[in-house]
């Protein structure tokens, strides 16, 4: 199921006995768990029936999931990142696996357990595949667009702020659509903006943090524009900020590849609409995308996506210097 569907069911009383919590979007599964520990167990006294295991072998995990409630309706059992559902090879992992697989269709119905991962799954596992054939499976993926911009809105109501879906957007294409970063982003606005109920995409322009991939599109822009001294300087901002060389100029290649793409689905009359599913941007940053290849050729752009595979390769066979390679893209990116 998906995390929707898994909170109404917790509204409506629904509670399984055996969870598998996975997926990218963490602060939403973080809350599904605080939700489950708030429906299961006695408040004020959840301690006493709540345990929290790290790669319990499985006689262990069973003996805890064996052990009746103290002072609650159940025994929430949590086991957090699972050695046996993860890639590679676990401790003890055919019998361990073995035995928790037959085991859980016996999980008492005074037990919740629940597997919580963090990390990636890997679905060819025994134990995983058993899983997955479970009432419980909750995939908590990332949020799309209007999700997100509800979401946003939801997180400042408690603030009592709003934002438009024009701010909300490009606060998403600034700092990227993590919800643990951006409920920091959110907290941030809604201090700027003080008495003021409406955060502006103005707001968010001043004060929002930029990723690096939204710092590279700014890089692009200021490359586009011919503004030689703009475009070196955001260049500094990301190797100053952390960010490898060689990561970069995969950024630079990937954003050059999407203007690419765009310039060729233009001169094929595919409506925009399909431009931006093709691509996987949202509208608004489809249209800064426009902006940028306006007056571009294909031939044009295929230089510069040549440009960028080359210097991917000089730098790999050991030619040239990384920092000396970027620079000498950026020059000729300028020169067009």
């Amino acid at each position: 199921m998906d995390q929707r569907t898994y909170f109404q069911e917790l509204k409506s009383g629904t509670v399984h006995p055996v969870y598998l919590f996975y997926g990218p979007e963490a602060l939403i599964r973080k809350s599904a768990l605080e939700q489950l520990k708030k429906r299961v167990l006695m408040p004020g006294l959840e301690e006493l029936d709540c345990t929290v295991m790290q790669n319990p072998g499985a006689q262990q995990l069973i003996e805890s999931c064996e052990t009746l409630p103290m002072m609650s309706e159940y025994r929430l059992i949590i086991v957090q990142d699972c050695a046996l559902l993860m890639s590679g090879k676990a401790k003890d992992e055919e019998q361990d696996s073995a035995l928790l697989v037959s085991y859980l269709s016996r999980v008492p119905g005074t037990t919740c357990l629940v597997f919580d991962m963090s990390g990636a799954i890997d679905k060819r596992k025994k134990l995983t595949s058993a899983l997955m054939k479970q009432p419980g499976v909750v995939s908590f993926d990332a949020l799309g667009d209007e999700e997100l911009w509800r979401w946003m809105n939801q997180t400042l109501r408690r603030s009592g702020k709003r934002m438009e879906q024009g701010a909300c957007e490009q606060l998403a294409f600034l700092s990227g659509r993590d919800l643990t970063l951006l409920s920091g982003e959110l907290h941030k606005l809604a201090a700027y903006v003080q008495e003021r109920e409406v955060i502006t995409g103005a707001d968010v322009e001043q004060v929002a943090t930029r990723t690096a991939e939204s710092t590279v599109f700014a890089m692009a822009e200021a490359i586009s524009a011919r503004r030689a001294q703009e475009a070196f300087t955001l260049l500094g901002v990301l190797v100053h900020g952390g960010e490898q060389r060689i990561g970069i100029l995969a950024m630079i290649t990937r954003h050059y590849r999407q203007m690419l793409h765009l310039v060729a689905m233009r001169e094929a009359r595919v409506p925009q609409p399909q431009q931006a599913k093709t691509l996987g941007v949202p509208p608004f940053v489809l249209n800064k995308l426009v902006r940028q290849v306006s007056g571009r050729t294909l031939e044009s752009l295929r230089r510069d996506v040549d440009a960028c595979v080359q210097t991917d390769y000089d730098i790999k066979r050991g030619a040239v210097r990384e920092d000396a390679a970027l620079d000498r893209l950026m020059l000729k990116l300028l020169a067009g």
